[in-house]
């Protein structure tokens, strides 16, 4: 049954409209009358001719419309575990979305239930008078966020500025015009007027741009801290010291501004400070954020909330959307973390929740293979009776059990599996080299030809999102054949086997075939997602893949006709690449994984 729109408050009607617009709501002028009533509670009834939704904020609107749409008649009140759920996509790790598919993001975002998004940004934003800041990076123009920000509003969602005022600067480290900037690594040389003038740039840009007092500024993992040029300048420190001063000294510049800053709280964590030092800091205008992806024990979430809550008196939680793990994802252990973390939010009273979709390592998986868990998160933050499939089949033609088939890309048994990303290792594995080869298993070969089967099925579907099972599908087809090559051909070159290498050589025309395949499936996902920024780092991987067949092709056809009598590669033993640790692994670098040579 579809609904009928035309009643609906004046402020809502562009919402559903733009919904409309990317395809994922239907309208009829004949169909179910809906109403919308302003109240202090979200509650949706619908009957077989009217449909009433009480609503309390149009983000909680536009969930209960979702949920509405797809319901059995009867009554339904939905009430919110927490106050914000938050999205944060990484637009730091190469691929920065176009603002088209960020339109289409906020859609989905905004019927699921989000109330807020933040694009982390290190340097992928424009700054006034600072050509080199994101320079060739993809940065976001003033007018872009501005297309963002406004498009946002429509559905009562918040864009929050999300920047880096300490750390996770490499990116503009390699530039001479912030050599004066930088202490050591990708951290900031603090307490310096150079670096004050910039993180005051920053924040300014941030008050101007953005629709909103709330600022997150970044913080983490600044594991070196005052070991670089501060030592030199100020002499040898308490590295713990360092960071709260600077902490303190950034919270001054937003109070200056009218901002209210975020900050990812580690920092805060195993200090020799006291309590009462770290207190002095906060007024009340600024969060702590506690980030956690990957612990399941519920016990460790309570203390980090109960502390950072005694330092602060409040605290968010930023939970992983496990995307940086290569081509594919890992929803499954997503959902099993998030259980966990959230049960321990209810109990501590958190009233923030921010998913963060991370892009290590080149941003290889589309943000979309984590929808599955998108859903499950907004499922349990609104807990409501409604099928899982009912609602992904209707936003995206495909049912729960079948966008998590893209997990089984990296894990074969999810209940038995944990963290590990397999689609890259064998990717990349080097047909020669071979690091990973120790670790392929010969049953592969059937595992990603099945998995491809059922991949080739889903991409014939006529949904938005086909393109990304076409990927799929096509990285199988790479895999079922590659898997095992580098195995095979060690064997056959130890064993003398000339018939089994003329068969291997002949093989790699197909696996070129198959590689440039993928990547050309592979370019369009990225193209219609991304800017062109960072596609250059997979025109190198790839494209590294495709001419090493050549090359093996070449080297071959040599030792086979006795042009030379070594083939070196193959010559070394092959080593367990996880020293005897389970193959299911988590290993996230493109480089080490390729070579141990240099790049």
């Amino acid at each position: 049954m579809l609904f009928n729109f035309n009643n609906l408050p004046e402020n809502l009607k562009n919402g559903v409209a733009a919904f409309e617009e990317y395809g994922f709501v239907e309208s009829d002028k004949s169909g179910m009358v809906l109403k919308a009533i302003y109240g202090s509670e979200v509650i949706v009834e619908k009957s077989a001719e009217l449909c009433v939704i009480s609503y309390d904020t149009i983000p909680h609107f536009h969930m209960a419309l979702l949920r509405a749409m797809h319901m059995e008649n009867g009554r339904l009140k939905i009430t919110p575990c927490t106050k914000r759920l938050g999205f944060m996509l990484d637009c730091s790790r190469n691929a920065v979305m176009k603002v088209s598919e960020l339109k289409r993001l906020i859609c989905l975002l905004a019927l699921l239930g989000y109330t807020y998004l933040e694009l982390y940004t290190e340097d992928t934003y424009e700054l006034p008078d600072e050509p080199y800041f994101g320079y060739q990076r993809g940065r976001y123009t003033k007018e872009e966020l501005r297309e963002v920000i406004d498009f946002a509003k429509i559905f009562g969602i918040e864009v929050v500025p999300c920047i880096q005022t300490l750390a996770h600067l490499k990116t503009i480290a390699k530039w001479k015009h912030y050599n004066e900037h930088m202490d050591i690594a990708d951290i900031l040389l603090v307490g310096d007027e150079r670096t004050d003038a910039l993180i005051r740039k920053m924040l300014s840009y941030c008050k101007e741009v953005f629709d909103t007092d709330r600022i997150h500024i970044g913080m983490d993992e600044a594991f070196y801290l005052g070991r670089g040029k501060y030592t030199d300048t100020y002499g040898y420190q308490d590295k713990n010291e360092i960071y709260l001063k600077h902490l303190k000294h950034v919270f001054a510049m937003c109070e200056e501004l009218g901002l209210k800053p975020e900050f990812w709280a580690d920092g805060l964590y195993n200090t020799n400070l006291t309590t009462k030092e770290i207190q002095s800091v906060f007024n009340g205008n600024q969060t702590p954020i506690y980030w956690e992806y990957a612990n399941t024990e519920k016990e460790m979430y309570v203390k980090r909330f109960r502390q950072l809550q005694e330092y602060a008196g409040k605290v968010s939680y930023a939970g992983g959307l496990w995307k940086w793990t290569g081509f594919a994802p890992l929803n499954g252990f997503t959902d099993k973390v998030m259980n966990v973390a959230f049960e321990a939010a209810a109990e501590c009273g958190v009233e923030d929740i921010l998913l963060a979709a991370w892009g290590d390592n080149g941003a290889e998986c589309s943000v979309y293979a984590m929808l599955p868990s998108m859903y499950h998160a907004a499922n349990v933050i609104y807990p409501i009776n409604v099928e899982a499939d009912r609602i992904l089949m209707a936003l995206t033609g495909y049912r729960d059990a079948e966008w998590r088939l893209c997990d089984r890309l990296n894990q074969k048994e999810p209940d038995k599996d944990g963290i590990c990303n397999r689609i890259k290792h064998l990717l990349y594995n080097d047909f020669l080299i071979g690091l990973l080869d120790a670790n392929v298993s010969e049953e592969d070969e059937a595992y990603y030809e099945d998995l491809g089967i059922a991949f080739a099925k889903m991409s014939e579907k006529d949904s938005p999102f086909a393109y990304l099972f076409q990927s799929y599908e096509a990285a199988c087809k790479v895999l079922k054949r590659k898997v095992t090559y580098g195995k095979r051909l060690h064997k056959a070159y130890h064993e003398k086997d000339m018939e089994m290498l003329r068969k291997l050589k002949k093989e790699l025309f197909d696996i070129k075939a198959d590689l440039q395949e993928f990547y050309q499936s592979y370019r369009t996902q990225w193209t219609k997602e991304n800017k062109g920024f960072g596609f250059e780092v997979i025109d190198a991987r790839i494209g590294a893949l495709i001419n090493r067949t050549e090359t093996v092709a070449y080297v071959l056809e040599e030792y086979i006709e006795g042009r030379i009598e070594t083939i070196y590669e193959l010559e070394d033993e092959r080593l367990d690449f996880f020293y005897g640790e389970p193959q299911q692994v988590f290993y996230n670098d493109w480089a080490t994984t390729y070579t141990v040579n240099i790049i």
